[in-house]
């Protein structure tokens, strides 16, 4: 009760100068941008230093990364820790979404181009890094803004590859969790084949351990919640947090790949690897078995319209709406009622 206060308002300082010292360096490497190669050097190489700091100064001093396999009969050598790091130049990498500190984890490792989804539009766009972290634990956006440019996600990827970009990072949840169950997927990989070999896909699971505090971050409605949770994980002495991925020769990109092994049952049963039908989008319900294979966690048939719907009922119940607006959020709402409501928290 002494020494924590004390920890996080000394951490969260450090952190705030940090993250000036990251935007100072940002906004004088544009210098450098029509340099192409030399500007993604000098980019790659000051998040890497900064961010790692800030993920240090928030309590997560070593990062355990396993590459595993889900195969039965494989040798176990295959859980051993990556340490190559490959040009990953094109690559997709998908995700589970439990925090910002996803968020900041992938620009330390990789410097990556972070997506925002729309589930109205099943498309994706690009968003800044700064923007992923607002983004994590926000109200989710549905559709997007008007004149805000999308893209079918496999197209996305493709352009990106050209360009010379660095991976492209989806949260396939479209909103944030508590890490202990992955939501139904967004169906953005309906228009992608079983084994999609146009692309190289790398599925990872990020997992949080904790007794107390989580350092997850389901929902932040205002900037009040965002920086009592992070003064709060400052005050943490320390956090764990495990990184897994799928062995590249079990990804849905290799040729090789078998949609039987990717629905394939574990030994734990019903909470873990369920055989689901595979509906319209079978590559986002073989990602997701493997992802829930991966990481242990339950599977759920929530979405993220159900978590908008949640926060719409939690926005009028705390009174984050005005009284004028709740008489007819009370009455069932409609569409019209629904927008109102989303438009304002976001």
């Amino acid at each position: 009760m002494i020494v924590k206060p004390i920890t996080g308002i000394i951490k969260l300082a450090l952190v705030s100068m940090v993250a000036l010292g990251l935007v100072f360096l940002e906004t004088i490497g544009l210098i450098l941008s029509p340099l192409g190669p030399f500007y993604k050097l000098y980019h790659r190489l000051i998040s890497a230093i900064f961010v790692r700091v800030i993920l240090g100064l928030l309590g997560i001093f070593w990062i355990k990364h396993e590459v595993v396999t889900l195969k039965r009969g494989r040798s176990a050598g295959a859980n051993k820790p990556q340490t190559g790091r490959r040009n990953t130049t094109g690559d997709l990498i998908v995700s589970n979404w439990s925090s910002y500190i996803d968020v900041l984890y992938f620009a330390f490792r990789y410097d990556p181009v972070f997506t925002q989804i729309y589930p109205e539009t099943l498309t994706v766009r690009e968003v800044s890094f700064w923007e992923a972290l607002r983004l994590s634990g926000s109200y989710p956006e549905l559709s997007p803004p008007e004149g805000v440019k999308t893209l079918p996600l496999l197209e996305f990827v493709k352009t990106m590859h050209k360009k010379g970009a660095g991976p492209v990072v989806v949260f396939p949840e479209g909103t944030t969790t508590n890490n202990r169950a992955i939501l139904k997927f967004v169906p953005i990989f309906k228009d992608c084949a079983l084994p999609e070999t146009s692309i190289n896909i790398r599925i990872l699971a990020l997992k949080y351990d904790y007794s107390k505090f989580a350092p997850t971050f389901t929902v932040g409605l205002d900037n009040s919640y965002r920086l009592g949770h992070l003064f709060r994980t400052c005050a943490q002495f320390y956090n764990t947090l495990s990184v897994r991925s799928i062995s590249p020769d079990e990804s849905p990109s290799n040729p090789n790949f078998s949609a039987i092994d990717g629905l394939a049952s574990t030994p734990s049963g019903a909470a873990i690897g369920v055989v689901e039908p595979v509906e319209e989008d079978a590559l986002g319900g073989v990602i997701m078995n493997l992802m829930g294979r991966l990481t242990r966690f339950r599977k759920l048939g929530l979405t993220v319209q159900d978590k908008a719907d949640f926060l719409d009922y939690f926005i009028v119940r705390n009174n984050g709406i005005s009284p004028a607006k709740k008489a007819p959020v009370a009455q069932k709402p409609g569409p019209a009622a629904k927008s109102s409501v989303r438009s304002k928290r976001q």
